[in-house]
C-alpha cells in the first residue's frame, strides 16, 4: 500500500489492512516518516518508512529497494506524481489507484461559492470506501470498511499508568488543525463543562497547541507530550473524544473511541467525515461551507461557521456521556 501523507489520510489506510489479511496477503505501507510509527505495534503491517527527501532525491534508489521485495499487489492510495511513477516502475503482478474524486471535491467548493453546489453537498463520498474499492482488483469486497490500528493492550496500560489516567473516565479533546478555518475556538469552554460533569478532560495536540493552550485550568495538557503511539494509547482509553477535522479524530476512530467532529471551513461531503457507528458530526452546515478544500485561507465572515456554543457540543455528545442513559 502506498499512501506518503498526511496523518489523517495513512490511519485511514488501516481500514484495508484487515480484509487483505484475512484473504491472505502480508501487508506492507509505505509512508513518509514519522508516520510508520502508527503501525509500530500492528503486527498485521509491516512499513517501509521515507524521508521526503529521499523519495524527492533517490527516487531511483527507492524503486530498485521495492523492487527487491516481490510485490503481487500495489494499492495506490495517495494517487499523485510520486506514487504513481512508484505504481508504474514497481513490478508487480496486480496494480490498483483508489478514486479520490479530487475533481468532484473541488468543483464542490467552487461551485459553492456561488450557492450551486447544495446537489454535490448532499452526495455521499468517504475515502474510507474509496480505500475499500481498490480491494475489488483482488476479488475482495468490502461492506463496510472501517479504520482500525492495534495497540499492544500492556504498554497502553503503562501509558495510562504514567499520566495516572484510568480507561473510560476521561474525554479528550483534540484541540488542534493544520488550518485556522477547521479550529474550534471554545475548547476552553468545553473543558470546564465536561470537568463539571466530573470527567476528567486530556488535551493532544502538537507543540504549537501547547502554546494556544497552557493557560486552560484544570485539564491534563498532553500537547507536544506524547509520540503517534502514546497518543493511539491515550485515545483508546477515552470515553470519548471531541475535535477538529483533522488527523488525530481518525486516530480516535482507528483506536473505536467514539468521536464527535466539528466543522468549519470544510464539510463531510468532503470525505472524511466518521460514519454514524463511529461518532457524530457538528458543524452549522452554513450556505458557504465548505469555502476550502484543506481549510485554508482567511474568512470574510469571521468564522462564523465555527460560532456554536460548547453547550451544544456537549448536547451532541450526551448519549456518548451516558452510554446506559
Amino acid at each position: 500500500m502506498i499512501r506518503f501523507s498526511s496523518l489523517g489520510d495513512v490511519v485511514l489506510t488501516s481500514a484495508v489492512v484487515e480484509p487483505l489479511v484475512k484473504n491472505g496477503f502480508e501487508v506492507e505501507l509505505l509512508t513518509y516518516t514519522p508516520y510508520g510509527e502508527l503501525f509500530s505495534e500492528d503486527k498485521r503491517v509491516s512499513v517501509i518508512e521515507v524521508a521526503k527527501e529521499e523519495v524527492k532525491g533517490n527516487l531511483k534508489g527507492l524503486i530498485k529497494r521495492l523492487n527487491r521485495r516481490g510485490y503481487h499487489a500495489i494499492l495506490d492510495l495517495h494517487a499523485n506524481l510520486k506514487s504513481f511513477l512508484i505504481r508504474n516502475l514497481v513490478s508487480a503482478e496486480v496494480k490498483e489507484v483508489y478514486k479520490k474524486r479530487s475533481l468532484q471535491r473541488r468543483f464542490c467548493v467552487f461551485l459553492n461559492r456561488f450557492g450551486w453546489a447544495e446537489s454535490l453537498k448532499r452526495k455521499t463520498f468517504n475515502v474510507v470506501e474509496a480505500y475499500a474499492r481498490t480491494l475489488g482488483v483482488l476479488g475482495i469486497e468490502v461492506k463496510q470498511p472501517r479504520p482500525f490500528i492495534g495497540v499492544n493492550a500492556s504498554s497502553a496500560e503503562e501509558t495510562l499508568k504514567r499520566f495516572n489516567l484510568q480507561a473510560g473516565s476521561y474525554v479528550v479533546l483534540g484541540v488542534g488543525a493544520r488550518y485556522r478555518k477547521k479550529e474550534y475556538p471554545r475548547f476552553e469552554e468545553l473543558s470546564k463543562l465536561l470537568t463539571a460533569r466530573g470527567f476528567t478532560v486530556v488535551l493532544i495536540g502538537d507543540r504549537r497547541d501547547y502554546e494556544k493552550t497552557k493557560h486552560f485550568k484544570g485539564v491534563l495538557n498532553l500537547c507536544g507530550k506524547l509520540s503517534l503511539s502514546e497518543s493511539l494509547h491515550v485515545l483508546k482509553g477515552a470515553r470519548l473524544y471531541v475535535g477538529n477535522d483533522s488527523g488525530a479524530t481518525h486516530m480516535a476512530r482507528a483506536v473505536k473511541t467514539p468521536v464527535a467532529v466539528i466543522y468549519g471551513g470544510t464539510h463531510p461531503c468532503l470525505g472524511f467525515a466518521p460514519f454514524p457507528d463511529e461518532g457524530v458530526v457538528i458543524t452549522r452546515n452554513l450556505k458557504c461551507s465548505p469555502c476550502d478544500i484543506h481549510g485554508k485561507g482567511d474568512c470574510k465572515r469571521n468564522f462564523e461557521c465555527l460560532n456554536i456554543s460548547p453547550q451544544r457540543v456537549l448536547e451532541e455528545v450526551e448519549k456518548f456521556l451516558n452510554p446506559s442513559g
